[in-house]
Parts: C-alpha cells; sequence; structure tokens
C-alpha cells in the first residue's frame, strides 16, 4: 500500500493549491478529455499531464504483498522550453523506475517507495511539484514553473519577479518562517552537541540560496528548504508559506 507520508503530503499540497464529458484543447494543442472537476483542475489538465504511471508490486517471503505507486508529469506545450523541462523531468526520474522494477523483481522495496506530484496554473504560471518519499518516510521535493504565455521556464528570481516581491524581502520572510519550523521541532536540550551550527547553517545564505519557490492554486508562494539536525540522515526538505 502508499504510504501515509506521501499521501498526506499531496492532500496538503493539494490544500496549497487550493465540466461534464466533453473536450478542450489544451494550451499545447492537444485535445483532452474534460470530466466533471473543478475550474482550477480543468486549468491544470489542459498545460499538465501524467508522462508515466506505473505500480510495483511484489510478494515477500511472508506472504506480505507489497505495492507501490510511481507518477511523474509532463507540460503539454510544445515550445523548446518545455520539451527541454520534460526531458529533463524523464532524465531524473526514468532511472528511478527503472531501479524500481530491479527492486521488486528481487522482492526488495523500491526506494523512493513513492513518487507523486501535483501541478497548479496561475495566470501565466504552471507550477509542478514531485514528491517522493523514502525509506525513513522522509519526503523530497522537487519543482518546476513554466510561464505558458512567455514559453519560458521560470527560476526562482523570475517566480519572485512576477508576484513583485523583492527577495531581500522573500528571504527576510522565508529565515523567520524557516527558524518558527525548526525551534518548534528542535531544542538544545535534545541535541546539546552541535545544536547551533546545524541551526544557523538552516538558517544560512548558503543554505537558503538552493530554497525552490512555487505558487499554490490561489497564487500563494511556497518555498521547499532543507532543515539540518542530527537525527535520521541529517537533512530533510519542509513545505514553507510565504504567503502575506
Amino acid at each position: 500500500m502508499r504510504s501515509c507520508s506521501l499521501i498526506c503530503a499531496l492532500a496538503l499540497l493539494c490544500l496549497l493549491f487550493a465540466a461534464c464529458g466533453s473536450h478542450a484543447e489544451a494550451d499545447g494543442g492537444e485535445t483532452v478529455p474534460v470530466t466533471t472537476e473543478s475550474e482550477k483542475d480543468a486549468r491544470v489538465r489542459l498545460c499538465v499531464k501524467t508522462a508515466r504511471e506505473q505500480t510495483f508490486a511484489y510478494t515477500d517471503k511472508n506472504g506480505n504483498t507489497v505495492s507501490t505507486l510511481y507518477r511523474t508529469p509532463a507540460l503539454r506545450f510544445e515550445t523548446a522550453e518545455a520539451k527541454a523541462l520534460n526531458a529533463e523531468i524523464t532524465a531524473r526520474y526514468e532511472p528511478l523506475y527503472d531501479a524500481a522494477v530491479e527492486a521488486a523483481a528481487t522482492y526488495k522495496n523500491p526506494d523512493p517507495q513513492a513518487i507523486d506530484y501535483k501541478g497548479t496554473v496561475n495566470d501565466d504560471v504552471v507550477s509542478l511539484v514531485i514528491t517522493c518519499e523514502g525509506d525513513n518516510h522522509d519526503l523530497s521535493y522537487d519543482v518546476y514553473n513554466y510561464n505558458k504565455t512567455t514559453g519560458t521556464r521560470m527560476d526562482s528570481a523570475a517566480v519572485l519577479a512576477y508576484l513583485n516581491r523583492e527577495y531581500d524581502e522573500i528571504i527576510t520572510t522565508l529565515q523567520d518562517a524557516l527558524q518558527a519550523d525548526y525551534t518548534a521541532k528542535f531544542s538544545e536540550e535534545a541535541f546539546p552537541d552541535n545544536y547551533y551550527d546545524l541551526f544557523y547553517y538552516t538558517l544560512s545564505e548558503e543554505s537558503l540560496a538552493s530554497a525552490q519557490f512555487f505558487l499554490n492554486e490561489d497564487a500563494e508562494l511556497y518555498a521547499i528548504c532543507t532543515e539540518y539536525a542530527d537525527v535520521g540522515d541529517g537533512e530533510f526538505q519542509v513545505l514553507l508559506s510565504l504567503a502575506t
């Protein structure tokens, strides 16, 4: 069965990113079926499709059936940058599909345990957030943003510029949100040896430079950052709201 961690994470993304049998033409020119759904979901379906979906299942030595789902997206647009973005996603995730096939064939649990995605569309901006769940039920994310009007991929600076937000202002907001999240989880008493080293590195300019920004379905800004702590693998990604 798919793990509760990834299901909960995707449910959260659905909230953050918070019609009858006919056909509509996608922005990329492709005709897609439209079923009963919200207007926001319909907009996403016109811009995003599932590129690959595969279930991996096997029966272990105790007779337990284990299964997990991998699902990855692609943009429907035919521009050079959309094709390049799709190719990047394929190159990033196809080896994980191949490894999962091999793992299931040898009665092992695939790593990651599950892959899924969520897409949103806000006027010009299409955001894709792909979520992987690891062996320890930790979650990692990849974010891709695309401007469907200009036909160009958007980096973090472009996303902030689209919102007319200044980088320095956002970094200050992000530091505050990250500090609140970190101190709510970890304390010096629990990790006395290197608590402040890891705490300050989490909030450092170097660490924040790797933050991934995206828009939810209401054009609110969110960021995915890395926190460092002396637990588990020592680092993990978190999802933070920067909405004002």
